[in-house]
């Protein structure tokens, strides 16, 4: 279990999460009071405050004596660690973290204790998995759940955001969870300048999800985000040194050198013309890098090895 205790909850201090939203944040939550939405939205533009605000305006559903709960899913042990303690001190909701080995194999009497004593309970997607796979935890009870960095719930894949949602989400039986993703970048892997993939993935994402993707136009975040100053310096191009010239003859001598060693070794055509497309192709970019970078930026490859 995690370090993060109900005790701020207890302080008798009422904490609103809304005296310090933004417009945007406070009109993303109204429209996630209403339906499934996943906030896309870029680092820094406060995505986990929206959530704060969503568990504050639910939370007649999940405070107690209610046997409900919100449960906020992050996929790293620092960020249940980060976001539990976000929770915190921006609520009066009892909140408790849950990560590691052996925190998911407790029985069933000890999570209806945990559930009957928090409101937040902030955890790593395995445990959530594997409770609800030992009914531990029933999707019932739960409330608002709450996917942080939900791009890694992708229909083809087999993340635990994707095992839990395939698995034990049905939006049109009983009372199934609010969903609120949040993700600064909906496109995983490689591929997110093709617009077939991105579309893809956005698709994927609202479709695992039950959700709506909502976003918020640039205009609206350069009042209050911080953007870097960006300074470009061109410099001119760069200039063959005599070192640099005899660089490029060793490197042709080289190649021709191991064009002949390959031809004479390898008996099979087909192997040989593999072998000898990979040498060119290390050569080509080592005469890019001598040629852009200069000596010492062609060096580098060789002393990291």
């Amino acid at each position: 279990m995690g370090g993060v205790s109900p005790a701020a909850a207890s302080t008798g201090e009422h904490k609103d999460p809304r005296t310090i939203a933004r417009k945007y944040q406070l009109e993303l939550c109204k429209r996630a009071v209403e339906e499934n939405i996943i906030v896309y939205l870029g680092t820094g533009c406060g995505k986990t405050h929206i959530a704060v605000l969503l568990i504050y305006e639910l939370g007649h559903l999940i405070r107690k004596p209610s046997r409900d709960v919100c449960v906020f899913l992050a996929p790293t042990v620092p960020l249940v660690c980060q976001q539990a303690a976000v929770i915190t001190n921006s609520t009066n909701f009892k909140v408790q973290s849950y990560y590691g080995k052996g925190k998911s194999s407790r029985d069933h009497e000890d999570w209806e204790k945990e559930m009957g004593e928090n409101e937040v309970l902030v955890m790593t997607p395995e445990i959530l998995l594997h409770n609800l796979r030992h009914c531990f935890i029933k999707m019932d009870s739960i409330a608002l759940l709450i996917f942080d960095e939900c791009h890694h719930a992708q229909t083809q894949t087999r993340h635990q955001y994707t095992q839990i949602m395939k698995e034990f989400y049905i939006s049109n039986i009983g009372k199934p969870p609010r969903i609120f993703g949040m993700t600064a970048s909906p496109v995983m892997g490689k591929g997110g300048s093709n617009k077939l993939n991105y579309t893809k993935c956005l698709n994927s994402l609202e479709e695992l999800l039950h959700a709506k993707v909502c976003s918020v136009d640039n205009t609206e975040l350069e009042g209050v985000i911080s953007f870097p100053d960006m300074e470009v310096y061109t410099y001119s191009p760069l200039t063959q040194c005599n070192l640099t010239v005899t660089y490029n003859k060793e490197l042709d001598h080289s190649k021709l050198q191991s064009e002949g060693i390959l031809c004479e070794s390898l008996n099979d055509f087909k192997d040989s013309q593999k072998k000898l497309k990979s040498l060119w192709r290390l050569h080509e970019n080592l005469v890019f890098c001598l040629q852009e970078l200069g000596s010492f930026g062609a060096l580098q490859p060789f002393f990291f090895s």
